[in-house]
């Protein structure tokens, strides 16, 4: 009689201590609680298609709500409120550009810890010059007016040419002229009230070209090299501006 109860004992703690199904949903929750972690972890918040969704939300709830803006230039994720307030200057400096009609010719880009700004060839200066073109005073005045709201902690401006020789009694060689259009960028943030001691301008010449072109190139295929690009640098660093060398702040490009 004792070991029929110990064999029964036996079977019932070998038997299962909750039913078959129960198992195979706990498994199917803990894998799917697994996917969604992993959803979260990786996944970044874009501008357009959040606010399409909202647009899409407050279209159910409001019949009348206007439509989601159209597609702007930039396509970097936003993944901070900082980030989003970034985006929407980047935006209104878009919006001016196409409205000038120079968006095939203006590039702005929000880039890790800022806005990059490219101005090719014509925009800013005429080929061979150093003088601004009366065109470049309000897109570069509503540039200086967004450094100016963001408190950029600085604004770094590079001038560049192509690779055609250029030698004038003014600019020996294209080092000059890209140096002398970068200069001339500066003192107009200067004269608009931007800190001075937050500017930096540099020339590169025609030795970071965006693309590499043979010297026989045509002169207009030479033009997306001849650009000014200014960085607006919104990240402060701890204790106030960095007193580091810019080679070591940007190494590998400003704004990349």
């Amino acid at each position: 009689m004792a070991r029929d109860r110990k064999g029964k004992a036996k079977e019932e703690l070998k038997g299962p201590s909750a039913p078959g199904w129960m198992i195979t949903y706990g498994d199917m929750m803990t894998l799917l609680l697994v996917f969604f972690v992993f959803i979260v972890a990786y996944s970044t918040v874009e501008i357009e298609k959040f606010r399409a969704a909202i647009g899409s939300f407050r279209g159910a709830l409001l019949p009348y709500a206007p439509a989601p803006t159209g597609p702007a230039f930039i396509r970097r994720p936003v993944a901070s409120i900082a980030e989003m307030e970034l985006f929407e200057q980047a935006e209104e400096i878009e919006a001016m550009v196409r409205e000038a009609g120079l968006g095939e010719l203006i590039e702005v880009h929000q880039v890790k810890g800022g806005v990059r700004i490219v101005f090719s060839d014509p925009v800013l200066f005429d080929e061979g010059k150093d003088d601004l073109k009366r065109m470049a005073f309000s897109i570069l005045g509503k540039v200086v007016g967004v450094a100016v709201t963001l408190e950029a902690g600085e604004v770094l401006i590079e001038g560049h040419t192509d690779d055609t020789p250029i030698h004038t009694e003014r600019f020996p060689s294209n080092w000059e002229l890209s140096a002398a259009r970068a200069l001339k960028v500066l003192k107009f943030f200067q004269t608009r009230g931007f800190p001075p001691e937050r500017l930096v301008a540099v020339g590169y010449g025609e030795y970071r070209p965006r693309a590499e072109l043979p010297r026989t190139a045509p002169r207009e295929e030479k033009g997306v090299n001849r650009r000014v690009e200014i960085f607006l640098k919104l990240e402060q660093e701890m204790g106030g501006i960095s007193t580091r060398p810019i080679s070591e702040q940007y190494e590998g490009g400003w704004g990349d």
